[in-house]
């Protein structure tokens, strides 16, 4: 669920987990300033993949209208079909 709370930008954190379908698990927590950094120099290219099956470009639009909201908690799970859960996570 997404909240909108009075955080300020350089108290919150961005969050990627990642749940592979082999069991692995990836926590990656970035400041999101240094988020916003990457996506203006175009350095977030973790959702670059040419099997995914959502455009890259709309969910990094997403997630700068997120944090151009304040808004708070999952705003994105994406589900592959091979079992990869992906979720980015504003806190």
């Amino acid at each position: 669920m997404v909240k909108q709370l009075n955080r300020g930008p350089e108290e919150k954190l961005f969050r990627i987990r990642i749940l592979s379908h082999k069991g692995d698990k990836v926590h990656i927590k970035l400041p999101i300033a240094f988020v916003k950094k990457l996506i203006q120099n175009n350095a977030l290219d973790i959702f670059n993949n040419e099997d995914d099956i959502i455009d890259s470009e709309k969910l990094l639009t997403l997630i700068v209208n997120a944090f151009n909201y304040n808004l708070n908690g999952e705003i994105a799970r994406l589900e592959r079909s091979n079992g990869d859960i992906i979720k980015i996570i504003i806190d």
